[in-house]
């Protein structure tokens, strides 16, 4: 159960920061959309203010489409991924019939013991297996789980464990739509500013008259726009 739960810790990250992805990006296209219908610049607005205001709107609305769709894609095939994972390989561990038949012991199996063996006078003469021996009981016919290679008993790294491994080969199904829909909103929240930063040129200060706030206002933005970048 606990690897059960790994898996769902770790497949689930991408899931949780995709939904965190999407309503950023949602929330921007909102105000895109906003801006497109609401932020028009007044008929004397320089035309290549205008020209640069549509153009940067517009690439900061296509990449925050573009982000949203990553991010819902990586969503779904992260959550798909985990149902694979956890129906089909981290199951519970149910011995096989082979196994089970390694853990039985026999008794035809005392007419080979040796005569020391078999008169041995019980909590007497020590534990028949030895140090460093292989064997768990007095008479040497049960063996240690080691010589079997179990997964669940073999002692070794976290990462190194079985279903952290498939985990991470899993994860290459969505991680690039991770990464696409990081890389498409970082871009389209930096055409975003941009683009406020031109409606910021043309109606504060064409409009209204005011270049000096309207510049310090775009110095600002576009300082956000590039340490986004």
């Amino acid at each position: 159960e606990l690897w059960r739960d790994d898996i769902r810790d770790i497949i689930g990250l991408t899931a949780k920061k995709m939904d965190a992805y999407l309503v950023v990006a949602c929330l921007q296209l909102d105000i895109s959309v906003g801006l497109f219908a609401e932020g028009r610049l007044e008929p004397g607005t320089p035309p290549w203010l205008l020209h640069l205001y549509m153009l940067t709107l517009g690439a900061g609305f296509m990449y925050l489409l573009m982000a949203a769709w990553f991010a819902m894609h990586a969503s779904v095939v992260s959550s798909c991924t985990s149902a694979r994972l956890l129906t089909q390989f981290v199951r519970l561990p149910v011995p096989t019939w082979q196994e089970l038949e390694e853990m039985r012991t026999y008794g035809e199996e005392l007419e080979n013991l040796e005569l020391t063996s078999l008169l041995r006078v019980p909590f007497l003469g020590g534990h028949g297996g030895g140090t460093g021996s292989d064997t768990v009981d007095p008479w040497r016919l049960e063996h240690h789980a080691d010589h079997r290679a179990l997964q669940e008993l073999a002692e070794q790294p976290i990462v190194m464990r079985k279903h952290v491994q498939l985990a991470k080969r899993s994860a290459r199904q969505f991680q690039c739509f991770d990464a696409f829909a990081r890389v498409a909103m970082s871009f389209g929240t930096n055409q975003l500013l941009n683009a406020l930063g031109y409606y910021v040129l043309g109606y504060v200060a064409v409009q209204d008259g005011a270049p000096i706030p309207a510049c310090f206002v775009v110095c600002i933005l576009a300082a956000a726009a590039t340490y986004l970048v």
